[in-house]
């Protein structure tokens, strides 16, 4: 009787894993997603050879729409939603699109012609690069693979232009060996010279 109940309780087992395991690994899928990549509208280049973009009232730049897909659903992996990454790549192999990712492999860093690059003078860097959000909002992580998409939400990748004043400088510091200098010497040494030595005497 024993073995029997044994037999029954192992084959229990056996078929309640299988459920268990699917219920562990399940997707999840996010609905009504909208991606969307797109570009500032320009107007050629100044007499400095600054590019000029179109404005709107409030002094916005504008932007063309260069790439649009809504998913219906689209299913995340190891458990999560699916990443604005993830969101980007699928959209991208759908309509067999050319991009690159990052180095770290963590964002788009190539799409439609427009590749990521920096470049520096004396005194700032420059960045070009494809910004994204999610619903207007800007990962924390900076990483697009890690940047989580809900149902009804829209991804967003703008080419965008950027600049910030460099952290280093090239100003050599130099020490003219022949300046005088004043100020006290700080010194452990408590010798006494010979002359003073004769006067304590």
């Amino acid at each position: 009787m024993n073995k029997i109940r044994i037999l029954c309780l192992v084959l229990a087992v056996v078929l309640v894993l299988p459920i268990v395991a699917a219920c562990t690994s399940a997707t999840v899928a996010s609905h009504n997603v909208k991606i969307i990549f797109r570009v500032p509208k320009t107007d050629g280049v100044d007499e400095n050879g600054e590019v000029v973009y179109v404005l709107d009232a409030d002094g916005n730049k504008t932007y063309d729409e260069i790439f649009k897909y809504d998913f219906e659903s689209i299913e995340g992996t190891n458990g999560n939603c699916p990443s604005a990454l993830q969101v980007a790549e699928e959209a991208l192999r759908k309509f067999e699109k050319d991009y690159e990712l990052t180095a770290d492999g963590h964002s788009i860093a190539a799409a439609f012609n427009y590749k990521e690059q920096e470049k520096t003078d004396s005194e700032k860097g420059y960045f070009d690069f494809w910004e994204c959000t999610v619903n207007g909002n800007v990962s924390e992580s900076g990483r697009q693979s890690e940047f989580w998409v809900y149902d009804n939400e829209e991804v967003v990748y703008t080419w965008t232009s950027d600049f910030r004043n460099r952290l280093d400088t090239t100003a050599a510091n130099t020490i003219d060996p022949n300046a005088e200098t004043t100020g006290v010497i700080q010194s452990d040494d408590t010798t006494i010279a010979d002359d003073a030595e004769d006067e304590i005497a």
